[in-house]
């Protein structure tokens, strides 16, 4: 079903409908465009629909028929970018993570900010050592139910919360125990220390980019406000600073890094002796800039990862965006390649706008992955609590569900067909929470399609082995800060912004046609029905079309080249040998050209005895 929704004759107020899915999984808006809106129109009414101000960091993201991501283009035109898409879906996403997140003015900016975070938290692109991911879910789970109690929380109650990727019942434990140690804290104060905590990780902001090195080892690349940064295993092993990196661009499916060495190595001398020889200078001078490249999956992949990078380093080095350059890479002999222009400003902009609020703080309801679990019925629950009405006070353990904010459902997915019923507290008290937790829409989506289509790589068996008379098992590979198991660095690569894959299996509309004729023309069917063999309609077997020839194209352009160039080459002679010009470029070539002077000769001969044998 198309969402083209036609309300005009003239192509001009055709109106077309696109869906806005946000990050908390709430219900998705409808907005209709024209065929000439722009993509900065677009997001200023999502920003308006979030009371959003500090929007710089913010971004609309889409999935093209190729199951390739792209960032709406705030110059071009929805319609140009959108087109051909069955479904025109956009998300709201973090485009530029900020290196410092407490600079941020607004309390609502943070909590987006926050939200995206937990998604990187859930989908494995926030890794981080065991100890910091268990932390973090407990400032997750103190923000969504308040202070722990045992009356309200029973054991289990963790597991209805989805936060790690590969979250186990011996991780739940330990983010209950995390939790119970955090009482005190609203709201406001566990999403500040979360962001605080997850802006010091090695992979914050990094939205993952599958390629291969030049010995086509697999690996992961990152663009983040310190660089680009490659990913192998559950370790960060190179890092490209902005202020190293000379050039980015892209040729085909590589992804070319140029980038400069020598202000490591600069400090790093200051460090050793003073005496080093001459043959070091000249070859430490030689391997000043070099070139890496990284293969990408796709062409289209490789071009998203350029202008993705290219835009990353001008928001975060840039002192001003009126002094961005326009720049352009993939371009080859037959091909005009790309070119970006920045638009909108940068992060020293942004901050100074953000200084530059005078609003009070707006009012949000924060929304809750569980709307019914753990809550108590107070008639300030609809009320929002900003940054400086949740401060700690004497009454806050009494009455600790007092700074929870009021519940917006999210889409869930509910495999029985009863109505669901909400237990009252003193249910909750004797049973506890029985029901596990459905994820929401979008997540359920990525797990569905994660177990169908996307493959895993499961993790080896532990092998086991003795050590000093005792089996043990192999531990898998940690990072350096982390005392416990950390997974690799394997983020959940399913498309998680498109409806795509629902549509793969769903046969078009002139298969549906066929299959329904084949049905008819069935005895079986027609004998149901009661229908004659004359209204049936008879299927005639189409004449398959034999494909075009494609090499004898490529023979004709060949032909036409090498003939346009002869004649290039023949109009040039003529005008350097015989014509009567005497420009001073035309003379410098004749001067250059000397060695063709019997060539001319001898074409000055041929002529004349042609023209001699046709005069007789």
């Amino acid at each position: 079903m198309s969402v083209f929704r036609k309300r005009s004759k003239s192509d001009a107020q055709t109106e077309y409908s696109c869906s806005i899915r946000f990050l908390d999984d709430s219900e998705t808006i409808q907005l209709t465009f024209k065929k000439d809106t722009l993509g900065a129109w677009l997001f200023d009414r999502v920003c308006e629909k979030l009371n959003l101000v500090e929007k710089d960091y913010f971004g609309l993201r889409f999935v093209d028929a190729e199951n390739q991501r792209h960032w709406l283009d705030p110059l071009k035109t929805v319609y140009k970018q959108l087109k051909g898409l069955n479904k025109m879906v956009l998300c709201f996403r973090v485009k530029f993570y900020p290196e410092d997140p407490m600079k941020l003015h607004e309390e609502i900016t943070r909590y987006y900010l926050f939200l995206q975070l937990r998604r990187d938290l859930h989908h494995g692109r926030l890794l981080c050592p065991h100890d910091e991911s268990i932390q973090l879910a407990a400032y997750i789970i103190q923000s969504e139910v308040g202070d722990y109690d045992p009356q309200d929380h029973q054991p289990g109650y963790v597991s209805e919360f989805k936060m790690l990727p590969k979250q186990t019942p011996k991780h739940e434990e330990k983010i209950m125990e995390a939790h119970s140690a955090l009482a005190g804290e609203v709201p406001a104060d566990c999403e500040a220390n979360f962001l605080r905590k997850a802006a010091s990780m090695d992979t914050y902001g990094v939205d993952p980019h599958q390629v291969k090195d030049q010995r086509g080892d697999p690996l992961y690349l990152g663009v983040t406000h310190l660089g680009i940064m490659t990913f192998r295993g559950s370790r960060r092993t190179q890092l490209f600073k902005w202020s190293q990196i000379r050039r980015i661009a892209y040729e085909g499916k590589m992804f070319i890094i140029n980038h400069s060495t020598s202000e490591d190595e600069d400090t790093t001398s200051s460090k050793k002796e003073l005496s080093i020889t001459a043959v070091h200078l000249c070859f430490k001078a030689i391997k000043k800039h070099q070139a890496i490249g990284f293969k990408c999956l796709t062409a289209s992949g490789a071009k998203y990862l350029w202008r993705c990078a290219v835009e990353q380093q001008l928001f975060f080095t840039l002192s001003s965006s009126l002094t961005a350059p326009k720049i352009r890479s993939g371009g080859g002999l037959f091909s005009r390649g790309s070119k970006f222009r920045f638009s909108g400003r940068c992060q020293n902009e942004a901050y100074e706008a953000s200084e530059n609020i005078r609003r009070t703080e707006p009012p949000f309801a924060r929304t809750s992955s569980l709307p019914n679990f753990g809550k108590k019925s107070h008639s300030n629950d609809g009320k929002s609590n900003t940054l400086k009405e949740n401060r700690v006070s004497e009454s806050f353990r009494e009455d600790r569900r007092k700074y929870n904010e009021a519940a917006v459902d999210v889409p869930n997915i509910i495999t029985n067909e009863s109505p669901v019923v909400t237990p009252t507290i003193e249910e909750v008290v004797e049973t506890g929470p029985q029901v596990k937790a459905p994820l929401a829409a979008v997540e359920a989506f990525e797990e569905k399609i994660q177990l169908t289509s996307s493959p895993v790589i499961a993790a080896a068996p532990p092998v086991l082995h003795k050590e000093n008379g005792q089996v043990v098992k192999e531990r898998p590979a940690v990072l350096e800060t982390s005392i416990d198991e950390t997974l690799p660095y394997e983020p959940n690569r399913t498309v998680e912004d498109s409806d795509e894959e629902d549509n793969k299996n769903k046969p078009c509309l002139d298969e549906q046609i066929k299959m329904l004729e084949e049905e008819l023309i069935n005895p079986v069917v027609q004998k149901e029905l009661n229908l004659s063999p004359q209204l049936v309609p008879t299927v005639v077997p189409e004449v398959p079309k034999k494909p075009k020839q494609s090499s004898t194209v490529c023979l004709k352009v060949t032909v036409l080249s090498l003939v346009f160039t002869l004649l290039l080459f023949l109009a040039l002679f003529y005008v350097v040998f015989f014509s009567p010009f005497k420009h001073p470029l035309i003379a410098k070539l004749r001067a250059n050209l000397v060695f063709l002077e019997p060539v001319k000769d001898v074409l000055v001969h041929k002529t004349n005895q042609l023209v001699s044998y046709f005069k007789k």
